[in-house]
């Protein structure tokens, strides 16, 4: 934060998550995460979406992390070391995905931590289902980018909101 308390940029937090994105999948998972032009959540195909919110006495909000379900099950595949189809179960599968969303907000909390806006994270929570949009209240900035994995495309959204 500027020393006239005037908010982060919304364009500095995005580029922070897609280059925290990278890291996070090209560490832990030894996956791609390659920003995309355009940002495509909402076919009919099941997705995945790993939630963690945020807050503190400058900025709350959350950070959400939406993959189809194939790339879900490739993510706890590659995290538990195991094939995709070798994943035992959607329990295994939230897990790993609200541990990585976890990994992203972490990194995220501790950027706006650096930058003079403390904050906490809350405990992952796991949203399944097909052509969900999550709205933000009012006064809240959504930020989104669109990322390919292989051949599957995600989607991080984050709410974020400066007291």
């Amino acid at each position: 934060m500027s020393h006239n308390n005037q908010p982060i940029a919304a364009a500095a937090v995005r580029e922070f998550l897609v280059r925290h994105l990278a890291e996070v999948f090209s560490t832990m998972l030894t996956l791609p995460a390659v920003p995309l032009a355009e940002i495509c959540p909402g076919d009919a195909q099941e997705r995945v979406s790993g939630s963690v919110g945020f807050v503190g006495e400058t900025v709350s909000g959350s950070v959400y992390l939406h993959v189809p379900a194939p790339l879900a099950a490739q993510i706890a595949g590659a995290m538990l070391g195991l094939p995709a189809e070798e994943v035992p179960g959607d329990a295994d599968v939230n897990d790993v995905l609200g541990e990585v969303t976890n990994m992203l907000a972490g990194g995220l909390k501790s950027w706006l931590c650096d930058a003079g806006a403390a904050c906490a994270l809350t405990t992952p929570a796991i949203i399944r289902g097909t052509s969900f949009y999550i709205m933000p209240s009012e006064g809240v900035i959504k930020i989104e980018f669109g990322f390919a994995s292989g051949e599957h495309k995600g989607m991080v959204e984050t709410h974020i909101k400066f007291a």
